[in-house]
């Protein structure tokens, strides 16, 4: 059994209000617990798609944490695809790698294997996105138990919920991607971006949403459709077939529940 810890949407930086106190609560939590391993899904940074300093301070908060970590991007972190004015370049992929690494990576433990996936990339029609199309084919081709980690969930599951293409994963990328997890014996999906806790098990598969370490969205950015909280995931893995993911929300002490526009002015706001 393998203890992962998932961390979301911390927007670190000195200009977010709220963000590095409550990064602290985390810090705090995981050098009393200690997890086997943390993976942050995203939104490492307020604005690391544009500012560099943002990208150093988020790299030095997840050095705090003294456990082996890892780290995907998110929108706030290389830029977004669609209708953006902040959009996926290389050049931002190429500045997020200078500092976090591999965006996209795989890591074993005792025969599970945790795949992160840059689903900015995946879905930017940067020519990038190609070989990163073809490298998830071949790792979940070759892979036995999976635990995927990506940015935004993939699809909304619900027939009343918007399927709003600022939320999840879009089409056609939903059903190329849908094809390729299919053939994976796929345990976990563990997604962030949407700054809510919600949990659905779908033909042994469990998904998973991560709420924010920083703060909630007010609703007419973001409504609710789970659970909202400022907190994290734990998840406790197992090869076991019957029982293979067990998946929790924490929310540590000294984390506030606070909320953007309610509790502070959005640092986005200008």
């Amino acid at each position: 059994m393998v203890r992962i810890l998932q961390v979301s949407d911390s927007h670190l930086s000195t200009r977010a209000p709220f963000a590095d106190d409550n990064w602290q609560a985390v810090v705090d939590y995981v050098h009393t617990h200690r997890p086997d391993f943390v993976v942050h899904t995203g939104d490492i940074s307020l604005n690391g798609a544009d500012d560099d300093t943002d990208l150093l301070h988020a790299r030095a908060q997840l050095e705090r944490l003294g456990v082996p970590w890892r780290a995907i991007p998110g929108n706030h972190d290389i830029g977004d695809f669609g209708d953006t004015l902040q959009p996926v370049t290389e050049a931002r992929r190429h500045r997020y790698a200078d500092v976090f690494g591999a965006p996209s990576w795989t890591v074993d433990f005792g025969g599970i294997t945790l795949v992160g996936l840059d689903v900015q990339t995946l879905l930017s029609g940067l020519a990038s996105s190609l070989d990163l199309w073809d490298w998830l084919d071949e790792q979940l081709g070759a892979a036995g138990p999976v635990a995927l980690f990506l940015h935004r969930p993939l699809l909304p599951w619900h027939p009343a919920e918007t399927d709003d293409p600022r939320r999840y994963v879009t089409e056609p990328s939903r059903s190329r991607l849908g094809a390729i997890l299919h053939r994976a014996d796929l345990r976990l999906v563990a997604s962030g971006h949407v700054h809510q806790w919600r949990m659905v098990e779908h033909e042994r598969t469990k998904h998973i949403w991560a709420p924010s370490t920083w703060a909630m969205l007010p609703e007419h950015i973001q409504p609710t459709i789970g659970t909202k909280a400022v907190g994290f995931v734990e998840h406790v893995l197992s090869s076991d077939a019957d029982n293979a993911v067990v998946s929790t929300l924490v929310r540590p002490a000294g984390i506030a529940q606070v909320t953007i526009e309610a509790d502070f002015a959005s640092p986005y706001a200008h």
